[in-house]
């Protein structure tokens, strides 16, 4: 099937992606959030902004992408190619690797404070004139390096994990055009990521950065900056 014509039967979710990964990225970034706080409060933004955030990006992906994605075109969830059984044995056994992957890394995070419902608690409690009287933790990614765990493999476990559970779930045309998005996106978002957090760590992410890959662990490391 020629790129033009797979590129112009998924154009629509091609173009819902295409939304969705800059305002993915910048919702995350200092500067939006600053400007945010000054168009609402910085209590809403230190408080609320990553729930939403989150549920925003929720909805977006599997309201909007996945049924233009998938739901317009069920025909092509069908196996381009067969896949010998001892093969896909070992693909599956990749594709759990993935999710443990995904799981290691989603948990090392603090879930609660990487879906923004432990901020969205300090904020109800002060609200209700009963703030927690132990300081907050240091955001995982703003205030605070993660260096340790899944992460002293590799210094995006998340993005990584879900390509490999995209390359490993079928090769069906939806899938692959759907896994070269996020390939696309990933690559973008990832350069982007890395600039933001060299602007926040510094010395300290570059010396990170020297040791352990983006992607995929290295099998040798670096010396610390």
């Amino acid at each position: 099937m020629p790129l033009l014509v797979v590129l112009s039967n998924y154009w629509l979710s091609l173009a819902a992606f295409g939304l969705f990964g800059p305002l993915h990225s910048i919702g995350a970034r200092e500067p939006f959030k600053a400007a945010l706080a000054r168009w609402t409060s910085p209590f809403f933004v230190d408080h609320f902004w990553r729930f939403l955030y989150c549920l925003l990006s929720y909805l977006w992906f599997y309201r909007v992408i996945a049924p233009l994605h998938w739901g317009l075109h069920p025909e092509n969830d069908i196996w381009l190619i067969a896949i010998p059984d001892p093969l896909w044995q070992a693909i599956t056994v990749v594709h759990l690797g993935s999710i443990a992957l995904l799981y290691a890394a989603f948990l090392q995070s603090d879930y609660l404070e990487f879906l923004g419902l432990r901020q969205a608690w300090r904020g109800v409690r002060a609200w209700l004139g009963r703030p927690e009287r132990q300081p907050p933790r240091k955001l995982f990614g703003t205030n605070r390096l993660e260096v340790r765990g899944v992460y002293s493999w590799v210094r995006h476990p998340m993005l990584i994990g879900g390509l490999i559970f995209l390359v490993t779930s079928g090769p069906s045309l939806n899938n692959l055009v759907f896994t070269v998005m996020y390939a696309t996106y990933m690559m973008i978002g990832g350069y982007y990521e890395e600039l933001r957090l060299i602007r926040i760590f510094g010395e300290d992410y570059l010396a990170y950065r020297s040791r352990v890959g983006a992607y995929f662990p290295r099998l040798w490391r670096g010396r610390p900056v």
